[in-house]
Order: structure tokens, then sequence, then C-alpha cells
């Protein structure tokens, strides 16, 4: 009974896991990131975020995870170390010690908002879908 139950939480986990990868993949497909990150690279440099700066593009990709999983920053700090199909959207190499801090992350978020790209990222590249659990 126990090893029954153990396989199907292993197998939910699992299937879990596909579908996110699934989900992950038809957004990297989707997303321009080349023109994003000509978009928001001008304000993200001048504002120097966090003692090593991490891509332009792997903050970009950061800040869709936050919204389309709905996590704030500490989550996905936190989802960032322990996932992997996160951290290879994202473009983050775990031994190489550089997981941006949830600070950074909200810093990059406070810089989409006050810098008025949300709706620029949003409507240009019709994200929403993308974005929205379904």
């Amino acid at each position: 009974m126990l090893r029954s139950t153990i396989k199907a939480h292993m197998d939910d986990a699992l299937n879990e896991g596909k579908y996110r990868f699934k989900q992950l993949q038809e957004m990297d497909d989707k997303v321009h990131w080349g023109e994003l990150v000509a978009l928001i690279e001008p304000y993200y440099l001048a504002a120097n975020i966090g003692r090593d700066l991490i891509s332009t593009e792997s903050m970009i990709r950061i800040y869709f995870l936050q919204l389309r999983y709905k996590m704030s920053a500490s989550e996905i700090d936190e989802a960032l170390f322990q996932i992997d199909a996160l951290r290879d959207f994202a473009k983050i190499k775990i031994d190489a010690g550089v997981i941006p801090h949830e600070s950074c992350i909200d810093l990059f978020k406070q810089l989409i908002i006050d810098n008025g790209l949300k709706p620029q990222i949003n409507n240009a590249f019709a994200l929403q879908p993308l974005l929205e659990n379904t």
C-alpha cells in the first residue's frame, strides 16, 4: 500500500514536471527574447542591480516565471534553486553560483514598473495568454 502511494506521488510529480517543461518550451518558442532585451537592457544596465550582474535575458525570463506561476521574489528565488526546468528556462547555472537574490528580482520587477515597460512588454509581444494559468 505504501509503495503504491509513493509511486503515485512520483508519477504525479513527473507528469507535472513534463507539463511545466511543455509550458516553458511554448513560452520560449513564442517570445522574441532579443527584442525584449533591446527594450529593457538600457534601463537595466543603468540601474546596476545586484553585485553580480545577471544577464538581461535571464532577468526577463525570471520575471516571466514570476508572472506565469504567480510567485513572489522569495518564492521564485527558492524555486530556481530547487527546480531544474525553471533554471534551464532562465538560463541560470547553479554551479556558477549566480542565482539572483530575491532583492534583485524585486528591483528588476520595480524597474519594469517604474519605467512603464510592463504594458509595452505585454502588448508588443501578446504574452498575456502565455502568462495566465490555464
